[in-house]
This record gives structure tokens, C-alpha cells and sequence, in this order.
């Protein structure tokens, strides 16, 4: 037996004994080169199939009390994905700040260098989760992490998450009038007629297309 099959199966052995292995510590075991690449694609592969570790009841709470952990459960449900946490740390190990990375996406998407300080905004409001980071185009997504090191389906992935976590909501609700359907009616009709006269929205320009005109924008 090989020193990578032995490696694989010491962790195939502690994740099953619900150990919590470190991937990183049993590649450690192997001379960095050809092997171990080929050890971390065999870990890799077998973690896609693996079955849910037998955790008892203290394990599973320093599970749930791990910093990375708690900020993936607390992102579930929320509009602004992991954005958040991901891009300011990504960010940090650039070494770049809003402004810096503004500047870049200006040079590299071929903006005004007008536009720097309103991209250094909308930046800003998607690290606050002010924004959807999912009405981005994917323009800027690749723009974004070719700049901070991570692919764009990374950056799409940590974007959506959570919104698969929310409970769906109860089917078949029906929705019935209270009170005077008549008068319901009458002022639905007021608030769309006020609607039709208030003025248009400014047309979004480049900036506001790459940050919340959707994908394709």
C-alpha cells in the first residue's frame, strides 16, 4: 500500500469516527509534488460522497461554535449572501482598499476615472450588505475576482448562499378581502393613477448597470 492510500484511509478513518480530520494536516504527510496532488484530489473526491460524520452531542455544538461556521448559518436567509465577511477578507489579503479596487475596476471595465467614486460606494454598500450582490453583472463579477483572487463562481456561490436555506413558504394561502372590497378597489386604482403621474427614474448609467442591472447588464 502506497503512502497516499495509507494517508486516505487514516482520514477515511477519523472523519467516519467523527473526529473532524484536517485535510490540511494529512496532506502535510505526503512530499509536496505529483503525490500529494494526487492525494488531495482522492480526498477531495471521496468528501463529495461522504457520509455525515457520527458527531456526538458535544461535538456538534464546537461544530456550530466555530467562527466560519456561525457566519455560514447566520448568512442563511439574508439577501447579501456571504458577501459581507468574503469580500472584505479577500480584499484585506490583497492588501487593497475600496478605493484601490474601485480604481482598478474603473481601469479594467473602461469607466471614466470620474466614475472611481461611485464605484468606491457601491462597493462599499456591498461589503455592508446594502446591496443584492446577485444583481451584479457578470461583467463585474469576473472584473471583481480576477482583482481579489477568487473565480467568479466562487464569488456567484457565496453571493446566492443561503437563499437555498430559507423555509419555503406555505402553499395554497388564499387571500380574501376584509372590510369593503369596494373601497380596497378604489384605492388600489388611486395608488396606480399616482404611480403613472409621479416622474420616471433617472436612467441608470454604466456604473448603476454593473452593480444592480442584473447579469447581463
Amino acid at each position: 500500500m502506497s503512502t497516499t492510500d495509507q494517508v486516505l484511509g487514516a482520514f477515511i478513518d477519523a472523519w467516519n469516527a467523527g473526529r473532524r480530520p484536517r485535510v490540511r494536516d494529512h496532506l502535510a504527510r505526503v512530499p509536496e509534488g505529483p503525490a500529494r496532488d494526487e492525494l488531495a484530489d482522492r480526498i477531495t473526491t471521496w468528501l463529495e460522497l461522504a457520509p455525515t460524520p457520527d458527531l456526538d452531542d458535544a461535538a456538534r455544538a464546537a461544530v456550530r461554535a466555530e467562527p466560519v461556521v456561525a457566519r455560514v448559518l447566520g448568512a442563511a436567509g439574508d439577501d447579501a449572501g456571504l458577501w459581507p465577511s468574503t469580500l472584505p477578507a479577500l480584499r484585506t489579503r490583497r492588501g487593497l482598499s475600496i478605493a484601490d479596487v474601485a480604481a482598478r475596476l474603473v481601469a479594467r471595465l473602461g469607466l471614466d476615472r470620474g466614475d472611481e467614486p461611485r464605484t468606491a460606494e457601491y462597493l462599499g454598500r456591498l461589503e455592508q450588505g446594502g446591496l443584492e450582490p446577485t444583481r451584479v453583472s457578470r461583467r463585474l463579477l469576473e472584473a471583481l475576482g480576477d482583482l481579489l483572487g477568487a473565480s467568479p463562481g466562487t464569488l456567484a456561490d457565496a453571493a446566492g448562499f443561503g437563499r437555498g436555506l430559507r423555509a419555503a413558504p406555505a402553499g395554497g394561502t388564499l387571500l380574501r378581502a376584509e372590510g369593503d372590497a369596494t373601497a380596497q378597489v378604489a384605492a388600489d386604482i388611486a395608488a396606480l393613477s399616482r404611480a403613472a403621474l409621479s416622474p420616471a427614474p433617472a436612467a441608470m448609467d454604466e456604473v448603476d448597470r454593473l452593480f444592480t442591472g442584473g447579469p447581463d447588464a
